[in-house]
């Protein structure tokens, strides 16, 4: 391989990595709720206290949201369910219901993704 090549082939690696870090924190949760697990599913977690229930919605703080990507909401449910948990003192949320109508590009349907769950404090 020519040394111009093994040049180009460096900076093409290091423009991918400064893309993937921003990507990440793009992304970043807060460190806050960074410690939530979320878990589907039968069983409830064992050995933990109940805390509560929570609910995190894709609509949250949005007033506008018909163009907003969909894996985009489904992380701004995911993050708010993790908010609500955090803010009852819990580090496990166990979903038990989901509302998931803004997955399909319908003209005129909602487009909310609803979680709710129970909140534990495990250790």
């Amino acid at each position: 391989m020519h040394i111009l090549d093994k040049f180009h082939l460096f900076n093409k690696i290091i423009l991918l990595g400064v893309i993937a870090l921003s990507y990440a924190q793009a992304y970043a949760q807060p460190e806050a709720i960074s410690s939530v697990t979320i878990q589907l599913g039968e069983a409830i977690p064992e050995g933990c206290i109940p805390l509560g229930k929570v609910k995190g919605s894709s609509k949250e703080t949005e007033v506008n949201e018909d163009h907003t990507p969909y894996v985009d909401r489904l992380l701004k449910a995911r993050n708010n369910l993790r908010n609500e948990a955090h803010k009852l003192g819990g580090n496990t949320v166990h979903i038990i219901h989901t509302n998931n109508s803004g997955k399909y590009e319908i003209p005129g349907a909602d487009k909310e993704i609803i979680f709710i769950g129970n909140v534990y404090r495990c250790d």
